[in-house]
């Protein structure tokens, strides 16, 4: 053999494989891009778990306005199968032909409130 041969065979045995640091780098890289990406799923999942909570809690306060509509009457308690609570507040100005409905739902760090303004009725 000649002496170019053996420094060709040295030449290109050298360049098969990967060496230690690339291969920390890589897997550096890996990381840090799952921890970003584990960390945005992370964070949309709580804006729509948030989103489908304050979602759930007007529609309970939709359904206990009608039931205010109905019997304005003040009425308090616990949403039955949920950890919510409610609050019926019926306004009732004497000088007014005007009622004013608000129920309240409360829950685990979140309050959704709503109002509205009904015409008395003669029954009640």
């Amino acid at each position: 053999m000649k002496a170019g041969d053996r420094r060709r065979k040295t030449d290109t045995s050298s360049s098969f494989g990967f060496t230690l640091l690339e291969m920390m780098i890589a897997l550096a890289i890996i990381g840090i891009t799952l921890t970003v990406i584990l960390h945005t799923v992370n964070f949309h999942v709580n804006i729509m778990s948030e989103n489908i909570r304050t979602t759930r809690m007007y529609q309970l306060a939709k359904e206990k306005m009608n039931d205010l509509e109905s019997s304005p009457v003040d009425t308090k308690g616990k949403i039955k199968g949920t950890v919510f609570t409610y609050e019926n507040i019926a306004i009732h100005p004497e000088d007014s032909g005007m009622i004013e409905l608000k129920t309240i739902i409360r829950g685990p760090g979140k309050t959704v409130a709503l109002k509205e303004l009904v015409v008395k009725k003669a029954v009640w």
